[in-house]
């Protein structure tokens, strides 16, 4: 049938279709098409009676306007090509059926041959494959078909679905029929194995074997028959996987003894057969529950989010669906229930527990004005809440969508595991096939010989190696996301190794950020205040503030210009107010009085934040305090104890900076610093040979967090700043930043020793298979060992801090 479908021809482009054709049927024909583009351009010709006509279709303007628009195939070009602009969108479907990484790079493999598809990568860890294609040019139900093609089951990704127990219990139903089965068929093997020292009789040694056949049959051709099925589809398509190695053991030792069965040979080993199967099995069994914890902790996180929010509506309360509430609404949240969206409280006091997204364990007091995140439990007291983000845009889906990201990606380690994987199947084949050929050539018994071969299929079976790195990140990432770190990606575990140099932002990053106004002359203060509230930088809010709590009068502002790193200008009752750093004074060619350098000066020396101010051809200064984190000089003192050089930049004076610097202990540090000009200082430490991590929280760190090679921002921050940084600080504490670097050393050393210890196996055991010290029964358990203590290894990440 497949052969038939590879020959059809596009009943319109005239290209070949490929193994899965697109058909429809037109006035009872039915037609055949390469591509959805193909499809809708006959139709369209089709319905316009041009093909009824009795017209050659590739010479009508619907066809040439079609190909010029690149709607359907043409004969120059593969019907994969993407027309340039074409809108591509993005699938996830969850695959069942796979067994190794190999199976993973098959399914890959064959995606891409088909047109429309723009790239696939498969996620062997959570059985999950990611593809973005054209919708133009092909249907997404076309993406299932093909992979169920392959061998496979694929179903459309449901992340809020806890995994199912189907392959669980099916693996488990064939282990429990396979191990039955062994011990029976051990059990009859006692008298043929009792014939080595003494005669029985000859009816016994006709009929044993054969019962050792039928009992060793369903073992064979149903407990086994995913792996031989699995086999059987990539010889098809030219693939050798793991499940060839083993089906050949399996068949090797089956077949074999079938034929000594027959011909009355003294030599037997169903047994072999049957135990290869059962402890492949439970190899099998083993990964698969580590694949499931994986997906279910995805889905714990999904069930986090309320699906209803109880909102108020005058006196009365009323719920509606989570994707109703809008920002600005208000809702209650009960003791006892989860914040269904991201707000502020307008009423009530409460403990709220936020140990899901911050991983503090201690419940936090919120009460009016102070926010609140999606998925956190208010745990004694009801709270009127203000929504301010809902739906996928609350911090818990940011979260979630972070994880799903990390735990699907796939590092460099991890590509370079793969590729290995899939060499080594083919040598070890080869491996196998000469060692049983030598041994017969040395004089070794035939069934000997073959046993050996079968030994060395069976321990070189990569399933310790394919599942080595991923399950390792996996358990990083889940280890991370549980203390409050969201780590965006995979690759962030090997970035972190190579960090040399820490850039830490200044104010609200090593400072609370939340200045207090030490010094301003209390007449400007209204002025002031009037322009600062057009800004968002915290010195501006520190002004605003302090005039509201004296009860300074409300003034206008207008013509209002915000220069980026330097201050602000505006207008108030028609004079001219100037508020920002030297530089701005600099650049507006601003004269500032003699006596407010030395001003500046002493406030500089003491860590304070310095201002200027001009109006009407006045000047001032504006001094604002800000505390250090408590934890900061620890920080710093982590980090250079491990090895890595610290650097400190501020948007502030130089005086400031380096006060803050000394205080910290930092070994370098950059003052006045424009938001933009943060990344090049990040890129002068590259250029220099260091790989720069930062740390910021703000607007300003953004352009720095997304030029640094690891960009740390603090989950008190900004939006912005967060995109920008593939790692996310949810808890208020910078020592956290410490457990980055600590859960990533500790999953690196995970995986080298996954890796080395799959190799070990290997090696070893090909040795000792090919020199017959390893019966194919050991080298099965030992294969079993091999999964079992990569999984038991990758898991010890959970306890990593």
């Amino acid at each position: 049938m497949i052969e038939a479908a590879v020959q059809l021809q596009c009943d319109l482009c005239g290209l070949e279709c490929g193994r899965a054709p697109l058909t429809r049927r037109f006035d009872d024909a039915e037609k055949h098409f390469c591509c959805l583009g193909c499809q809708n351009v006959y139709t369209i010709l089709a319905e316009s009676g041009i093909v009824a006509s009795g017209q050659d279709l590739r010479e009508t303007d619907v066809f040439r306007q079609s190909q010029k628009l690149g709607l359907i195939s043409t004969r120059k070009e593969k019907p994969s090509r993407i027309p340039p602009g074409a809108v591509t969108t993005e699938t996830v479907l969850r695959v069942s059926g796979m067994w190794c990484s190999s199976c993973g790079w098959l399914i890959e493999h064959a995606l891409l041959k088909e047109p429309g598809i723009v790239s696939a990568e498969v996620l062997f860890a959570s059985d999950l494959v990611r593809v973005t294609y054209c919708p133009q040019l092909l249907p997404p139900t076309r993406i299932s078909e093909r992979i169920e093609s392959l061998g496979y089951r694929a179903e459309p990704y449901q992340p809020n679905r806890r995994e199912d127990s189907a392959t669980q219990r099916d693996l488990l139903l064939r282990i429990g029929i396979s191990g039955f089965l062994w011990m029976n068929v051990m059990l009859f093997s006692l008298p043929m194995y009792a014939s080595y020292w003494e005669p029985i009789a000859a009816s016994a040694r006709r009929i044993v074997p054969f019962i050792l056949m039928a009992l060793a049959t369903p073992a064979v051709f149903y407990s086994a028959w995913p792996i031989l099925r699995a086999a059987t589809l990539g010889a098809r398509h030219g693939v050798l996987r793991m499940e060839t190695l083993l089906a050949l053991g399996i068949v090797s030792a089956y077949g074999y003894s079938a034929v000594q069965a027959v011909i009355g040979g003294p030599h037997y080993y169903f047994d072999t057969a049957c135990a290869i199967v059962t402890l492949v099995l439970l190899g099998k069994l083993l990964e698969s529950g580590a694949k499931a914890r994986t997906a279910n902790s995805i889905a714990l996180l999904h069930g986090l989010m309320p699906n209803k929010a109880r909102i108020l509506t005058g006196d009365r309360e009323r719920f509606v669906s989570i994707d109703a509430l809008q920002p600005g609404m208000t809702f209650l949240v009960k003791a006892g229930e989860r914040i269904p969206a991201d707000g502020v409280v307008v009423e009530g006091t409460a403990r709220v527990d936020e140990s899901v997204l911050t991983g503090e364990s201690a419940p936090r007091t919120r009460q009016e004005g102070d926010p609140v995140i999606c998925g956190s439990l208010s745990t004694d007291n009801a709270l009127e809440v203000r929504a301010t983000r809902v739906s996928s845009d609350s911090t818990l889906s940011h979260i979630i969508r972070a994880v799903e990201a990390a735990v699907s990606g796939r590092s460099g380690i991890e590509r370079t595991a793969d590729r290995v994987t899939r060499l080594l199947v083919p040598v070890v084949a080869g491996v196998a096939i000469a060692t049983v050929g030598v041994a017969v050539a040395l004089g070794v018994p035939t069934g000997e010989a073959i046993l050996r071969g079968i030994a060395i299929l069976v321990i070189a079976c990569p399933c310790a190696l394919g599942v080595a790195t991923p399950l390792a990140v996996t358990a990083a990432v889940g280890t991370a996301s549980r203390r409050g770190i969201l780590v965006s990606g995979a690759e962030v575990l090997e970035t972190v190794r190579r960090v040399d140099m820490v850039v830490l932002d200044k104010t609200g990053t090593v400072t609370e950020g939340r200045f207090e106004l030490l010094q301003v002359k209390r007449g400007m203060l209204p002025a002031l205040a009037a322009v600062e509230r057009f800004s968002e930088h915290p010195l501006a809010a520190a002004i605003v503030r302090h005039a509201e709590e004296l009860g300074c009068a409300v003034m206008r502002a207008a013509n209002i210009q915000v220069r980026k790193g330097l201050g602000i200008l505006g207008e108030v009752e028609g004079e001219r107010v100037v508020i920002g750093n030297r530089r701005l004074f600099v650049e507006l060619d601003l004269a500032l009085a003699p006596n407010l350098e030395a001003d500046a000066s002493h406030h500089e020396a003491l860590g304070h934040t310095v201002a200027f101010w001009a109006a009407g051809g006045r000047s001032g200064l504006i001094a604002f305090g800000d505390t250090v984190k408590p934890e900061a000089r620890e920080l710093v003192a982590a980090l250079e104890a491990r090895g890595l050089r610290t650097a400190l930049v501020s948007g502030d004076g130089q005086e400031t900076t380096a006060a803050i610097a000394r205080l910290l202990g930092v070994d370098e540090f950059r003052a006045e610093v424009l938001p933009e000009e943060k990344a090049e200082i990040v890129k002068s430490f590259q250029k220099a040979g260091r790989t720069v991590a930062m740390v910021g929280d703000g607007v300003n760190d953004a352009p720095g967090l997304a030029a640094a090679d690891l960009g740390i921002a603090l989950g008190t921050g900004a939006d912005i700043a967060m995109q920008a940084a593939p790692v996310v600080m949810m808890h208020p504490s910078l020592l956290r930043v410490l457990d980055v670097f600590t859960i990533a050393a500790r999953a690196r050393r995970v995986i080298a020793q996954n890796l080395f210890w799959a190799f070990i196996y290997n090696g070893v055991g090909i040795t000792l298979a090919a020199t017959g010290v390893l019966t194919p029964i050991l080298a099965a358990a030992a294969m079993v060992l091999s999964s079992l203590s990569v999984v038991t290894n990758s898991r010890r990440l959970k306890n990593a801090i």
